[in-house]
């Protein structure tokens, strides 16, 4: 899906909504509705402890838009994947840096702040990954040492997970070669 069909996905869902809603998205959802050029994905990411939601509410109104919630590993097709807490490379919103990303009558989309975004994507940094840590550091002017600190805060294990330091340190180095602002 792209922005478009994203947010066609989003506006079924806000229709079918009983309860009012508000999703952390993070990952490539949230690059798609910061518009970073030419990006699609398959799935939007939703971190659980991060959001508000009846799951039964949303998992229906979400199927009736054609937007499965957690579908088998072998579908294909868009979908939502409902990350809980044990799996999540996320840290906690900061109150004060909280982005709406889209609003509709009952759902709302929220994201962290764009170092914390970064500091999600450390725990794979593929090529797809380095796109978005661009888009986001050039956007936001997001510098290491913010993203450092956002690493620091990372839930268990990933605050200390040597892959994860290992790709923070990748950063730096591709920051210097990226040209982009304070490494």
């Amino acid at each position: 899906m792209d922005k478009a069909g994203l947010t066609s996905y989003l506006e079924k869902i806000d229709r079918e909504l009983k309860s009012p809603t508000v999703l952390c998205v993070y990952g490539s959802g949230a690059l798609i509705l910061m518009d970073e050029p030419g990006r699609t994905s398959l799935d939007l990411d939703i971190a659980s402890p991060y959001s508000i939601a009846d799951y039964t509410d949303l998992e229906q109104a979400a199927k009736s838009a054609g937007l499965p919630v957690n579908p088998p590993e072998d579908y294909q097709g868009d979908h939502i994947e409902w990350i809980p807490a044990l799996r999540l490379c996320l840290s906690a919103p900061d109150p004060l840096s909280i982005t709406t990303l889209w609003r509709g009558r009952n759902l709302t989309l929220t994201t962290v702040s764009p170092a914390q975004l970064v500091a999600s994507k450390l725990i794979r940094y593929d090529e797809i990954d380095q796109a978005d840590i661009l888009f986001l550091c050039t956007q936001a002017r997001v510098t290491h040492v913010a993203v450092e600190a956002a690493v620091r805060k990372l839930p268990p294990p990933f605050d200390t997970d040597s892959l994860v330091l290992e790709n923070l340190a990748n950063l730096k180095v591709d920051l210097k070669q990226w040209g982009g602002g304070d490494p």
